[in-house]
């Protein structure tokens, strides 16, 4: 996985019935046991037959298979959801299938049925899993205009230096130019992009500029998820463009905006 990875990604509603070869299933499953997340909060991923299974979304058509994840309720669960789920729809990217994140057009309580989903536990989002059709329906096309999904905020309105003062210009983010790039290239729900970052030194701080709605007891917090994936986004560019590091929790104290919550600090290690 790597940047033209990211770049390549497109959230597929429409899919062309193909079902996908068990060779490559054994390749999904295999990753599916061993994805991870910087955090340790384990996991659980199943495949799902959407037939057998009885699950469904209102918004795909012509899938025959899903993937569902599930954590326990604890620190962390929602950034390191987003995080190991993105890692691995961008590995079903490189193999050539499509995905798209659902966490609310889905029938949510077949879901998680299937998942044997317990009380302590939350899913917060599923994926279909498939070959996109070479033509999107005139659905996903009214669904991506609505939720804008191909439009990005302005660099500078995402991305600061030292504080949330000084917006950062892409020409000048230096090691951190392509990082945060892909960082603006995650998807999130309903488009809302509500990750922050605040460069300092060696150090990138990131934040949750909060949207009120997308807190629930059936998805935990939402954009959590989305802070996740904009984490797997940066680390993969990081590590594209030679940086050694790893994401700590340590509160620099940078004054924020009400509503803008701390998430993580990627420092990059010394030699």
């Amino acid at each position: 996985m790597n940047t033209e990875t990211i770049k390549e990604r497109k959230s597929v509603r429409t899919y062309d019935e193909r079902q996908i070869p068990e060779q490559i299933m054994e390749q999904v499953r295999e990753f599916l046991d061993k994805d991870d997340d910087p955090f340790g909060v384990p996991i659980t991923f199943t495949v799902l037959d959407a037939e057998k299974d009885g699950v469904s979304s209102p918004v795909i058509l012509g899938e025959h298979t899903y993937v569902a994840g599930k954590y326990k309720k604890q620190k962390n669960a929602e950034i390191a959801f987003g995080y190991s789920f993105e890692k691995f729809i961008l590995y079903a990217t490189s193999l050539g299938l499509g995905t798209v994140w659902l966490a609310a057009t889905i029938d949510r309580k077949a879901f998680e049925k299937a998942i044997n989903l317990g009380e302590d536990e939350v899913m917060p989002a599923v994926t279909p899993l498939g070959y996109a059709a070479n033509k999107r329906s005139v659905r996903e096309n009214l669904m991506r205009k609505g939720m804008k999904s191909d439009q990005r905020l302005p660099f500078e309105k995402l991305f600061f230096k030292g504080d949330f003062q000084h917006p950062m210009q892409e020409e000048n983010a230096g090691e951190w130019s392509s990082p945060l790039a892909m960082v603006r290239l995650s998807p999130s729900a309903t488009n809302k992009q509500p990750w922050r970052a605040v460069t300092e030194g060696n150090r990138v701080h990131f934040y949750e500029e909060k949207t009120k709605g997308y807190d629930r007891e059936s998805t935990g917090d939402i954009q959590k998820v989305d802070l996740g994936i904009a984490l797997c986004h940066f680390e993969i560019a990081a590590k594209e463009v030679g940086l050694s590091g790893r994401f700590i929790q340590s509160d620099p104290g940078i004054t924020t905006a009400e509503g803008t919550e701390y998430i993580a600090t990627y420092t990059v290690e010394k030699e």
